[in-house]
This record gives C-alpha cells, sequence and structure tokens, in this order.
C-alpha cells in the first residue's frame, strides 16, 4: 500500500443505531456529482416545475479514496525545516500561542501551500488533508504553536466553546454522551454527521485509538442532489427550520434555543467595506432579488447540520418553552439524511494518523467519526487532536438565517465560534484547562 493510500480505510458498520430511522437511501448516486477542484458556486442545474435544483462541485468518497493525490499534500523537508525555524525565533521572543500570526510565524514557503489549501476549501471540494507534521518530536507548546499558526495564516480564529478555546482539544475526558448537555467532542463516543460553527475547521491529530475513531466525511452538497432526486418531499423539509438546542452556550440577547434549516439555497455577492472584506447575501426571494436567491446567475447551497443538537432540544425543551416537536415528516427528513450520509458510496472514510491535518469546509461538507478506544477498563482513550475554527478572508456569503448561529456575517467581524458574555478567548495548551 502506497504513503498515500496507507491511512484510507475500507467502509465499514453505520455509525448509528438509532431506531427511529425508516428511509433509508441506497440507491445509486447520480455520477454527474463526480471530483471536481472548481468552484461549487457555478450556475445551478436548471429545473421545471416543482423539480428541486441540484448543484454542482460535489464529489463521492469513492472517487477521492481512489485519488488520494489529488486532495494531500505530505509536507516536504523544506516546509518542516521553516515550521522548525518559525517555532525557534517564537519561543525565543517568548510568545503565547494566542499571539502567533503571519508576522510572528512568517512560513513564506508553506503560506503557497495554505494559501491554495484555503482556495480550494472554499471554492473547490471544501476537503484537504496534509500529512507529516512531526507532532512526535514537538512538546505540547509547539504542538499548539504549529497548528495554531497554520490556521493564523488561513484566516481568523473562533472561540469553540463558552470557555474561549479558540484552539480546542478533542479527547474523552470522560463526559457522558447521553447527557444533552454534553459536547461529543469531550467523549469517546461515535459522532454523527455534523458542521461546526465556522467557516472552515481543522484537526491536527498527536495521538489515535487503539481501535475506533475512523473519520467521515461527506460532501454535502452531493447528498443534497442525492436527496432532491429520490426524496425530493423529505428534501424540501429540510429546507425549513428545526429547532437546535445551543447547550447553554447562549450568546448575548439570544435564546437557549434557536431555529436553523439543514440545508440553505442562497444566492451571493461581495463588497469591500473601508478595506476589509465583506460578505452579503441575498436569500430567495427577498426584496431586491429579482432572481428569486441568484446574484449573476448564481446559486449557493450551503449546510448547517447537527443532529445531536436538534435532539437536545426536544430532550430539554417543551412546547411550552417554544420549542415544538419534531413531526414525523421532520424525524423522517432527518433520517433519509444521515442515512444518505452514512451510504459506503458517498461518504470517505479515513484514520487520521498523527502529525495528519484535516482541512474541511462546514458550508459544503459534513464530518463524523466513529465510537473509539483503547480497551476494556483502561480509562479514557488516549486518542488526542488539536481544533481550529476559521473564518477566511474570502468566506463565501451566508444567508441571513446563519446569523442566528455565526452572528455577524461580516468577514473579519467576529463571524462564526461560540460567542458568550464575559468570554476571554485563549489557547489551552492541555486538555480540560
Amino acid at each position: 500500500m502506497s504513503a498515500t493510500s496507507a491511512a484510507f480505510v475500507a467502509p465499514v458498520a453505520r455509525i448509528s443505531s438509532r431506531s427511529t430511522r425508516r428511509h433509508r437511501v441506497h440507491a445509486p448516486i447520480a455520477r454527474a456529482v463526480a471530483p471536481s477542484s472548481s468552484s461549487s458556486s457555478s450556475s445551478v442545474h436548471p429545473v421545471r416545475g416543482d423539480a428541486l435544483p441540484t448543484f454542482p462541485g460535489g464529489w463521492l468518497g469513492p472517487d477521492l479514496a481512489a485519488d488520494p493525490g489529488s486532495w494531500t499534500h505530505r509536507l516536504t523537508d523544506d516546509e518542516v525545516a521553516e515550521l522548525d525555524a518559525a517555532l525557534a525565533s517564537a519561543e525565543a521572543a517568548g510568545l503565547d500561542v494566542i499571539d502567533l500570526t503571519p508576522d510572528t510565524f512568517p512560513l513564506p514557503t508553506l503560506k503557497t501551500r495554505l494559501d491554495a489549501t484555503r482556495r480550494e476549501l472554499v471554492h473547490g471540494r471544501g476537503l484537504c488533508l496534509f500529512r507529516g507534521v512531526p507532532v512526535h518530536r514537538y512538546t505540547p507548546w509547539q504542538r499548539c504553536a504549529v497548528f495554531y499558526a497554520m490556521g493564523a495564516h488561513m484566516g481568523w480564529t473562533c472561540p469553540q466553546n463558552a470557555r474561549g478555546h479558540v484552539l480546542g482539544h478533542v479527547k474523552d475526558l470522560g463526559a457522558d454522551p447521553n447527557d444533552p448537555t454534553t459536547r461529543i467532542y469531550t467523549t469517546c463516543a461515535a459522532q454523527p454527521f455534523h458542521t461546526d460553527s465556522a467557516d472552515i475547521v481543522g484537526l491536527m491529530c498527536l495521538e489515535n485509538s487503539t481501535t475506533g475513531g475512523e473519520s467521515m466525511v461527506v460532501s454535502s452538497v452531493a447528498v443534497w442532489n442525492e436527496l432532491a432526486r429520490t426524496a425530493p418531499q423529505l428534501a424540501r423539509t429540510l429546507l425549513e427550520p428545526f429547532p437546535v438546542d445551543r447547550k447553554g452556550e447562549v450568546p448575548p440577547g439570544k435564546r437557549p434555543t434557536y431555529d436553523m434549516p439543514v440545508f440553505h439555497r442562497h444566492g451571493a455577492r461581495a463588497s469591500d467595506v473601508d478595506g476589509s472584506a465583506v460578505t452579503v447575501c441575498v436569500g430567495a426571494g427577498e426584496a431586491g432579488d429579482s432572481e428569486g436567491g441568484r446574484e449573476g446567475g448564481c446559486e449557493l447551497l450551503s449546510g448547517i447540520y447537527d443532529r445531536n443538537f436538534i435532539d437536545a432540544a426536544q430532550a430539554r425543551f417543551t412546547e411550552d418553552d417554544g420549542v415544538p416537536r419534531l413531526t414525523p415528516t421532520q424525524i423522517a427528513a432527518l433520517d433519509a439524511l444521515d442515512a444518505t450520509c452514512d451510504d459506503p458510496s458517498v461518504r470517505l472514510d479515513m484514520r487520521l494518523e498523527p502529525g495528519d491535518v484535516q482541512w474541511l469546509h462546514n458550508h459544503t461538507t459534513f464530518h463524523a467519526r466513529r465510537e473509539y478506544g483503547d480497551g476494556e477498563g483502561k480509562g479514557p482513550s488516549k486518542r488526542h487532536l488539536l481544533r481550529l475554527w476559521i473564518t477566511p478572508p474570502d468566506a463565501r456569503a451566508l444567508p441571513g438565517a446563519f446569523a442566528e448561529r455565526f452572528g455577524d456575517l461580516r468577514v473579519g467581524a467576529g463571524r462564526g465560534g461560540i460567542r458568550v458574555e464575559g468570554q476571554t478567548p485563549f489557547c489551552a495548551l492541555e486538555p480540560g484547562a
């Protein structure tokens, strides 16, 4: 097996045993959504009557697994040497990790690679994988610094929880996954397909578990296209709002829950205000948009989803709290979505190894991971990933509904992340800090 394919694993059993799932989608996926590095914001496929549109730019997991060299990059010796030199300079200057910027952590060679990666994430497949970060010889500070600095070269970092972690630790801390307030990344439980609350998420593997923990990624564009083709009534339901729990991480002036569709069809336009990149979105049918959500003949599809947070809203709140019960049609739509994501002909499976960095665009991909462990009676697993949430300077315009989760939708104005009153962003060097 080649170096570029060693981390890929064959499709394995579905990640969920949710008994309510009744609408599984097993029909073959149309190969019209083959991998492409072109922008997924090109013109939408035409439709007639009540038919739902499909979108270009989607990809299928087996196609990417057969061509890993098109979306993976192993760091060169020169790039690693550049990281080491920047680390030595930052340490000598006594900088904190959160103070690392493109100016204080220069990467003249790797910067070109990071810029190309960012463009591929935002305007292409939405998925890239780096390999070969020498985490085995770095100290905890150096590991955090290298990863954070790479993210800082790609954009602005966002807080990932109410405590203000801008550098997160995906680690089993012994939390109860059955507690609806638990953030699943602090457990070893399977994490169903979802998006994170930022434009880009980066995950760097430090240690892996003995068993399980495989990462799975799907193109949410391909998932939508399949549902629009095979289950259009359920696809329409996913364009309608679902109540979502904030799990106690409530921004100032907001309710503990909010309403959000899974899929959003929207037009986009970008402008510059006072030299800062700002995105503005015209939603379908809004005033001033004579083309019903299109700008210059373009229509985008963005996804935002976490079933765990939808289920938590049902468990923790009642209709008296303003949270209606999910209808049978809504449950069927979510079940069909989950089943399509978990279809081996759709998803891409991989096992992250120490030194791997997975980059994903949340608006065009969903990601998941399998339950993991190190054997009975050994306590929490050693599996440990670092996580970054990033807003890139060329982030796509987002529909207004995203403000409930992303806050100010302008790029560079605190877009994305979890922001609560009294929060001070910081980089924790160890899990649980």
